[in-house]
């Protein structure tokens, strides 16, 4: 699935190219996310979104990871850009989570509360998208 991203993020990427630096083959990417692409021009590019199911993680008020189950490409780009704006929140930038008081994304609330993030400051130093550290599944 990160040869699809890579894809996303640079159009000019090729397939082959993309899956050689997730250390895949491209007949590996097409086999198992065939929706993903398009072929035009006998060249493969990456669709604008999928409907492919992944289960995030996210920190919850205590800084234990939250399961987020995604059912859509747009949900797990959010997460992303909800966790780089957490990093820049604790790097100073106190506006960098603004956008995200009050909203869900995939059912989980997401914790934007200067005094809590904070006191969980700690505990987000070693938490992943992809990956719970914090006493989840590795």
């Amino acid at each position: 699935m990160h040869a699809i991203a890579a894809m996303r993020r640079d159009p000019k990427l090729s397939l082959t190219h993309a899956a050689k630096l997730q250390g895949v083959k491209r007949e590996t990417v097409k086999k198992y996310f065939p929706s993903a692409l398009k072929q035009s021009n006998r060249k493969f590019q990456a669709t604008k979104g999928d409907r492919y199911a992944a289960t995030l993680y996210v920190p919850d008020a205590f800084g234990n990871p939250v399961a987020v189950h995604t059912r859509s490409s747009k949900d797990r780009e959010a997460l992303s850009r909800y966790l780089r704006d957490l990093g820049r929140y604790l790097r100073g930038n106190r506006d960098a989570l603004a956008p995200w008081h009050g909203k869900r994304i995939a059912g989980v609330e997401l914790v934007t509360a200067g005094r809590t993030i904070v006191a969980i400051e700690s505990a987000l130093s070693d938490f992943s998208l992809y990956r719970a550290f914090n006493g989840g599944a590795i």
